[in-house]
C-alpha cells in the first residue's frame, strides 16, 4: 500500500499577500504579453513561474537588478515595480525585437527605471555592475563566470540550471554570494529553455525534446531521456512498445510531478523522462528491456512494459514515502566546478 504525500505537501503551501502579489496587481500583464493582433509573445513565462522566481529573488526597494531574458517585458515591468523609484533594472535579451518592444512598452507605461540591452545573457552587463540581484528566465549551459563577477557581496542569483543531463533535468536555483563564494540556498521545480549566443529562429526547437536520447520515427513520434540511453544503445523496439502502450491505473495517489524532486536529488539508475503524443509527459524507471512510467501531471496513471520494471518503480515510491516524501524544499543546490547540481538535504 502506498500512503499519500499529497496532504503533507498541501500543508506546506500557504497564501499571503506580499510585495510580489502587489506588483502583479499593479502591472497589466496583457499589455506586455499580447501583441497588437492578440497573439501572445512566444517567449512569455507563465505567471506562476514568474511569481515563484521573484519570490525566491527577494527584491528590496532600491535594489539594482540584472534580468537575463527580457521576453515579453512583463517580468521586467514587475521588477521595476519591486525596486521602486530608488532602484533600477537592466534587462538583457539575445533577441533585438524583444528588447526594442519592451523598451517601447515601458516608455508607454511610464516605467523609466529599466534599461534594455540586446546581448548574450551569459555575459551579463558589465558596465552597470555590481548588481544586488540577478535573475534569469533561460538556462545557461554552465554557471557563467560573468555573473559571479557582477553580483554584489550578499547578492542573490536566481536562475535555471540543468542539474542532470536529461530532458526535464532542469530546476531553478537560488544562489547567494558570501565572501566571494557562491552558496546554493533553495530550489524550485521550474525549468526554462536553453540560453543561446544568437537569436533562435524557431523557439519550439529549443524545448525539452532537444535533450532526448531516444527519438521515435514518424510512425512512432515518441521520445525519451535517460542516462542509459546516452550510451548509444539503439532500441527501436523500446520506442515501439512505449508508443503502443495503454494507460493503466497505478497504485500511486501522487503524480510523477510530485516525486520528481526526489528523483532529481537521488538520480537512481534508470531515471527516465518521456513524451507520448497521445498521453503527454511521463516519469519513472526504464532500461533497454522495458519501462514503468507514471503520468507527470495526473495521479493513479502509469504505463508499464512488465512486472519487473513496475516493481522497481514501486520500490522507489516506497523509499520516497519512507523518508517523508521530500519535495523541492528538501533539495540542496551545490557546485561541481561550474555546473550546478542538487542533492537531498542531510544526505537522506
Amino acid at each position: 500500500m502506498f500512503l499519500s504525500c499529497i496532504t503533507t505537501q498541501i500543508k506546506k503551501r500557504g497564501s499571503h499577500m506580499n510585495r510580489v502579489d502587489q506588483a502583479f496587481q499593479h502591472i497589466d500583464r496583457d499589455e506586455f504579453v499580447l501583441r497588437e493582433d492578440g497573439r501572445q509573445v512566444t517567449q512569455s513565462t507563465a505567471n506562476f513561474a514568474i511569481r515563484k522566481g521573484l519570490e525566491m529573488l527577494d527584491v528590496q526597494e532600491g535594489d539594482h537588478v540584472l534580468e537575463i531574458g527580457t521576453g515579453s517585458g512583463f517580468s521586467g515591468a514587475l521588477l521595476s515595480q519591486l525596486v521602486g523609484i530608488r532602484g533600477s533594472v537592466v534587462s538583457v535579451d539575445i533577441e533585438p525585437e524583444l528588447t526594442k518592444r519592451a523598451r517601447e512598452l515601458c516608455k508607454r507605461n511610464n516605467i523609466h527605471n529599466t534599461l534594455f540591452i540586446t546581448g548574450d545573457g551569459r555575459n551579463g552587463y558589465d558596465s552597470q555592475k555590481p548588481y544586488d540581484r540577478i535573475i534569469a528566465w533561460t538556462t545557461p549551459p554552465a554557471f557563467p563566470a560573468a555573473w559571479k563577477e557582477q553580483i554584489r557581496e550578499n547578492g542573490i542569483i536566481v536562475a535555471p540550471f540543468q542539474v542532470l543531463p536529461m530532458a526535464r533535468g532542469t530546476v531553478t536555483v537560488r544562489i547567494r554570494n558570501k565572501n566571494g563564494l557562491l552558496h546554493g540556498e533553495a530550489v524550485s521545480g521550474d525549468g526554462y529553455i536553453m540560453m543561446y549566443s544568437e537569436p533562435v529562429k524557431d523557439i519550439n526547437l529549443s524545448g525539452e525534446k532537444i535533450h532526448a536520447s531516444l527519438v521515435g520515427d514518424e510512425d512512432h513520434p515518441v521520445w525519451a531521456s535517460s542516462e542509459w540511453m546516452e550510451k548509444g544503445v539503439s532500441n527501436q523496439e523500446w520506442t515501439e512498445i512505449f508508443y503502443r502502450s495503454q494507460l493503466e491505473t497505478s497504485p500511486f495517489e501522487e503524480s510523477g510531478r510530485d516525486i520528481r524532486a526526489y528523483l532529481l536529488g537521488t538520480n537512481p539508475d534508470g531515471f527516465t523522462y518521456a513524451f507520448h503524443p497521445d498521453y503527454g509527459y511521463w516519469v519513472g524507471y526504464s532500461s533497454p528491456d522495458g519501462f514503468a512510467l507514471v503520468c507527470d501531471h495526473e495521479p493513479n496513471q502509469w504505463m508499464i512494459s512488465d512486472q519487473e520494471h513496475a516493481d522497481v518503480l514501486k520500490s522507489w515510491w516506497n523509499d520516497w514515502n519512507d523518508i517523508g516524501c521530500p519535495s523541492y524544499e528538501q533539495l540542496q543546490p551545490f557546485f561541481v566546478g561550474n555546473k550546478v547540481k542538487v542533492k537531498l538535504k542531510g544526505g537522506v
